[in-house]
Protein backbone atom coordinates (compact mmCIF):
# COMPACT_ATOMS: atom_id res chain seq x y z
CA UNK A 1 0.00 0.00 0.00
CA UNK A 2 1.66 3.42 -0.92
CA UNK A 3 1.68 6.63 1.32
CA UNK A 4 -1.02 8.50 -0.69
CA UNK A 5 -3.42 5.25 -0.15
CA UNK A 6 -2.33 4.62 3.42
CA UNK A 7 -3.22 8.48 3.78
CA UNK A 8 -6.52 8.23 2.66
CA UNK A 9 -7.72 4.97 3.80
CA UNK A 10 -6.90 6.73 7.25
CA UNK A 11 -8.63 9.56 6.57
CA UNK A 12 -11.90 7.93 5.16
CA UNK A 13 -11.47 5.60 8.52
CA UNK A 14 -11.08 8.15 10.86
CA UNK A 15 -13.76 10.09 8.89
CA UNK A 16 -16.22 7.17 9.20
CA UNK A 17 -15.84 6.49 12.76
CA UNK A 18 -16.52 10.63 13.28
CA UNK A 19 -19.96 10.29 11.72
CA UNK A 20 -20.45 6.43 13.02
CA UNK A 21 -19.63 7.66 15.97
CA UNK A 22 -22.05 10.93 15.94
CA UNK A 23 -25.35 8.97 16.91
CA UNK A 24 -23.08 7.79 20.30
CA UNK A 25 -23.73 11.03 22.13
CA UNK A 26 -27.33 11.58 21.44
CA UNK A 27 -27.80 8.06 23.05
CA UNK A 28 -26.07 8.70 25.54
CA UNK A 29 -27.15 12.12 25.94
CA UNK A 30 -31.33 10.77 25.95
CA UNK A 31 -29.65 7.94 28.19
CA UNK A 32 -28.37 10.60 30.90
CA UNK A 33 -31.46 12.47 30.43
CA UNK A 34 -33.47 9.74 30.77
CA UNK A 35 -31.57 9.21 34.30
CA UNK A 36 -31.56 12.92 35.41
CA UNK A 37 -35.54 12.65 35.02
CA UNK A 38 -35.47 9.98 37.39
CA UNK A 39 -33.50 11.28 39.78
CA UNK A 40 -35.21 14.50 39.92
CA UNK A 41 -38.47 12.90 40.93
CA UNK A 42 -36.56 11.57 43.51
CA UNK A 43 -35.44 14.69 44.85
CA UNK A 44 -39.11 16.28 44.19
CA UNK A 45 -40.16 12.66 46.71
CA UNK A 46 -37.28 13.27 49.34
CA UNK A 47 -38.26 17.03 49.25
CA UNK A 48 -41.97 16.25 49.73
CA UNK A 49 -40.86 13.79 53.04
CA UNK A 50 -38.93 16.39 54.49
CA UNK A 51 -41.61 18.88 54.08
CA UNK A 52 -44.13 16.11 55.69
CA UNK A 53 -41.13 15.42 58.34
CA UNK A 54 -41.58 11.90 57.49
CA UNK A 55 -38.64 9.31 58.48
CA UNK A 56 -39.14 7.98 54.89
CA UNK A 57 -36.87 10.85 53.62
CA UNK A 58 -34.03 8.76 54.74
CA UNK A 59 -34.74 6.25 52.38
CA UNK A 60 -34.03 8.19 49.42
CA UNK A 61 -29.82 8.26 50.43
CA UNK A 62 -27.49 5.07 50.21
CA UNK A 63 -26.78 3.73 53.76
CA UNK A 64 -23.21 5.00 53.26
CA UNK A 65 -24.15 8.58 52.22
CA UNK A 66 -22.46 11.68 52.67
CA UNK A 67 -22.82 15.99 53.15
CA UNK A 68 -20.53 17.80 52.35
CA UNK A 69 -20.03 19.80 54.92
CA UNK A 70 -20.56 23.58 53.69
CA UNK A 71 -21.39 25.67 56.64
CA UNK A 72 -19.05 27.62 58.96
CA UNK A 73 -16.18 25.31 60.63
CA UNK A 74 -18.21 22.21 58.82
CA UNK A 75 -16.18 18.87 57.94
CA UNK A 76 -15.37 18.37 54.65
CA UNK A 77 -17.77 15.28 54.95
CA UNK A 78 -20.70 14.20 57.37
CA UNK A 79 -22.51 10.70 56.90
CA UNK A 80 -26.14 9.85 57.03
CA UNK A 81 -25.80 8.49 60.35
CA UNK A 82 -24.55 11.83 61.92
CA UNK A 83 -27.10 13.89 59.38
CA UNK A 84 -30.28 11.93 60.18
CA UNK A 85 -30.51 12.76 63.85
CA UNK A 86 -29.62 16.34 63.32
CA UNK A 87 -32.55 16.54 60.98
CA UNK A 88 -35.24 14.61 62.93
CA UNK A 89 -34.20 17.28 65.96
CA UNK A 90 -34.68 20.29 63.23
CA UNK A 91 -37.61 18.69 62.61
CA UNK A 92 -38.81 18.74 66.62
CA UNK A 93 -38.11 22.83 66.75
CA UNK A 94 -39.15 24.14 63.31
CA UNK A 95 -41.30 23.60 59.97
CA UNK A 96 -40.16 23.52 56.11
CA UNK A 97 -41.82 24.57 53.23
CA UNK A 98 -40.57 25.26 49.76
CA UNK A 99 -41.51 28.08 48.14
CA UNK A 100 -42.37 27.61 44.89
CA UNK A 101 -41.69 25.38 42.18
CA UNK A 102 -38.19 23.12 42.50
CA UNK A 103 -36.04 24.32 39.96
CA UNK A 104 -34.25 20.96 39.05
CA UNK A 105 -30.77 21.45 36.70
CA UNK A 106 -28.54 18.67 35.31
CA UNK A 107 -25.26 18.24 37.06
CA UNK A 108 -21.65 17.37 35.25
CA UNK A 109 -19.21 14.97 36.23
CA UNK A 110 -16.72 17.39 37.69
CA UNK A 111 -13.43 15.73 35.98
CA UNK A 112 -15.49 15.46 32.45
CA UNK A 113 -17.76 18.13 32.38
CA UNK A 114 -20.21 16.31 30.80
CA UNK A 115 -23.87 15.74 32.56
CA UNK A 116 -24.14 12.58 34.48
CA UNK A 117 -27.46 12.47 35.47
CA UNK A 118 -26.78 14.39 39.31
CA UNK A 119 -29.50 16.59 40.34
CA UNK A 120 -28.85 20.36 41.26
CA UNK A 121 -30.91 23.23 41.78
CA UNK A 122 -31.84 26.04 43.44
CA UNK A 123 -34.92 26.33 45.62
CA UNK A 124 -36.67 29.02 48.22
CA UNK A 125 -37.58 27.50 51.41
CA UNK A 126 -39.49 29.16 54.50
CA UNK A 127 -38.51 27.81 58.03
CA UNK A 128 -40.99 28.70 60.75
CA UNK A 129 -40.32 28.85 64.71
CA UNK A 130 -43.97 27.71 65.99
CA UNK A 131 -45.54 29.58 68.21
CA UNK A 132 -45.80 28.96 72.07
CA UNK A 133 -47.61 30.60 75.00
CA UNK A 134 -45.14 33.21 75.18
CA UNK A 135 -43.72 33.77 71.60
CA UNK A 136 -45.34 34.68 68.58
CA UNK A 137 -44.43 32.40 65.41
CA UNK A 138 -41.10 33.05 63.34
CA UNK A 139 -40.37 32.36 59.63
CA UNK A 140 -37.51 33.18 57.96
CA UNK A 141 -37.27 32.93 54.12
CA UNK A 142 -33.63 31.55 52.74
CA UNK A 143 -32.35 30.36 49.44
CA UNK A 144 -30.61 27.25 48.82
CA UNK A 145 -28.20 25.83 46.14
CA UNK A 146 -28.21 21.93 46.87
CA UNK A 147 -26.91 19.32 44.87
CA UNK A 148 -27.31 15.21 44.13
CA UNK A 149 -25.11 12.47 43.41
CA UNK A 150 -26.72 9.36 42.97
CA UNK A 151 -25.55 5.48 42.89
CA UNK A 152 -25.61 3.22 40.42
CA UNK A 153 -28.70 2.02 42.64
CA UNK A 154 -30.33 5.15 42.17
CA UNK A 155 -29.82 5.99 45.90
CA UNK A 156 -28.53 9.59 46.79
CA UNK A 157 -25.01 9.37 48.15
CA UNK A 158 -23.49 12.76 48.19
CA UNK A 159 -25.21 16.06 49.17
CA UNK A 160 -24.21 19.31 49.44
CA UNK A 161 -26.14 22.11 50.81
CA UNK A 162 -24.78 25.98 50.19
CA UNK A 163 -27.20 28.73 51.80
CA UNK A 164 -27.04 30.84 55.19
CA UNK A 165 -29.15 28.43 57.20
CA UNK A 166 -26.91 29.31 60.35
CA UNK A 167 -28.08 32.78 60.02
CA UNK A 168 -31.50 31.48 59.26
CA UNK A 169 -31.88 29.68 62.43
CA UNK A 170 -29.95 31.92 64.56
CA UNK A 171 -32.56 34.54 63.23
CA UNK A 172 -35.43 31.92 64.57
CA UNK A 173 -33.72 31.83 67.56
CA UNK A 174 -34.03 35.55 68.56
Amino acid sequence: MSYLQFTFTSGVLVFGLTFSGCNAPTETNSDVSAVFDANAATIAHAFADFQAEDEHFFTHFAEDAFWGGTSLNAPDSIPLSTVAPMYRELWGKYDYEMVGEPNFLPGVNPVSKETDGSVRGYFKWNITKAATDSTEAKTVQVKLYESFDFNADSEIDWTQVYGNLQLAYAMLEE
